[in-house]
C-alpha cells in the first residue's frame, strides 16, 4: 500500500537514496532541502517516490519491481498527488528514476498517459577546481550572507529571497548549510549562482544570470566565486543541467567541470 512518510520518517528510506548518484533526492531525506516522500510500504519500503520541491519534479528509487508501484502508482498519482499539485499551481508531473530499470517501469505504470522523455546532464570536479582565469575586475561580486539579506538594499532583493525559498525551507537553514554569491549591477541583482541542494560534502549548483545581462560573463565571473569556495572548504560541486542549456553547460565546462552521468526524466501534463 502507499503512503506517504512524515518528515521526520525520511530517514526510513535512507537505505534507497543513499547508493543514488542524483544527490537532490538525497538532500530532501536527509532535511536539509524540502520535499515529500511516498513509499511502496509502510514498514519494509523497497521503493520511493520523493518530491524534489527545488525541481518541481519526482525521483523515484529502490526495487523497479515494486509491485505497489507498478500496479497501484498511477491511480494514487491521479487521486492524492495530482490534486496536491494543482494547489502549488504546477499542472505537470514530472519523473526520473536512478536506474535504466526505472525507465522502462516509468513508461509501463503511466502507459496511459501522453508521456515525454528527455536526458538531463550532470557535472562534477574530482581533481582540483581552476578558478585562475581572469574576469574583467569591473564585475561587483558579493558574497550571500546575512547583511546582505537583511539590509534589503537590492532593489530586486525579492528576486533573491524567492530563488533561495525555491530550493530551501528558510533563510537561516541556507546561511547555515550552503552559500553563494552575486553579480550586483545598479543595485540589482543581475546574476546568482549558490547551494541549491547540500547533502554532506557535495554541493548541487544553481545558476541564473538575468536577461538582457547575458554574454557579459557575469554568469561565468558567480560561478567562479563558489569554485572557489568550493576549492576553499573540500567541497565537491555537482552541476545539473538540461542538453538545451548551453549557456549553463559552456559556463560549467570553463570551470573545468566534466561529464558525470546522465539520467532520464519523464513528464506528463493533467488538466
Amino acid at each position: 500500500m502507499i503512503t506517504e512518510l512524515h518528515k521526520q520518517d525520511f530517514y526510513k528510506i535512507k537505505h534507497l537514496t543513499d547508493p543514488c548518484n542524483n544527490i537532490e533526492v538525497k538532500a530532501v531525506v536527509n532535511g536539509n532541502n524540502p520535499g515529500w516522500v511516498y513509499i511502496d510500504h509502510p514498514t519494509e519500503p523497497t521503493a520511493a517516490l520523493v518530491w524534489i520541491q527545488g525541481q518541481e519534479g519526482f525521483h523515484i528509487v529502490g526495487d523497479a519491481r515494486s509491485e505497489p508501484f507498478r500496479t497501484g502508482l498511477e491511480a494514487y498519482m491521479t487521486q492524492h498527488i495530482e490534486p496536491r499539485l494543482r494547489k502549488i499551481n504546477v499542472n505537470w508531473v514530472e519523473i526520473s528514476g536512478e536506474r535504466d530499470l526505472w525507465g522502462q517501469t516509468i513508461q509501463e505504470i503511466f502507459t496511459c498517459r501522453d508521456i515525454s522523455s528527455d536526458i538531463q546532464h550532470v557535472f562534477s570536479h574530482k581533481g582540483n577546481i581552476d578558478t585562475s582565469e581572469f574576469i574583467e575586475d569591473k564585475i561587483m561580486i558579493r558574497r550571500i550572507d546575512e547583511n546582505l539579506l537583511n539590509s534589503r538594499r537590492l532593489v530586486n532583493h525579492s528576486f533573491l529571497e524567492e530563488k533561495i525559498y525555491r530550493f530551501w525551507d528558510s533563510i537561516d537553514l541556507f546561511l547555515q548549510v550552503g552559500f553563494g554569491y552575486i553579480v550586483e549591477h545598479n543595485n540589482n541583482v543581475v546574476s546568482l549562482c549558490f547551494s541549491a541542494f547540500v547533502d554532506d560534502q557535495t554541493h548541487a549548483i544553481d545558476i541564473e544570470t538575468l536577461e538582457g545581462y547575458k554574454r557579459n560573463k557575469y554568469g561565468t565571473a558567480v560561478a567562479r566565486a563558489v569554485m572557489e569556495e568550493c576549492k576553499q572548504r573540500g567541497i565537491s560541486p555537482y552541476w545539473d543541467c538540461s542538453p538545451d542549456n548551453t549557456g549553463s553547460i559552456t559556463v560549467a565546462k570553463s570551470l573545468g567541470m566534466t561529464p558525470y552521468f546522465d539520467y532520464r526524466i519523464f513528464w506528463y501534463e493533467f488538466k
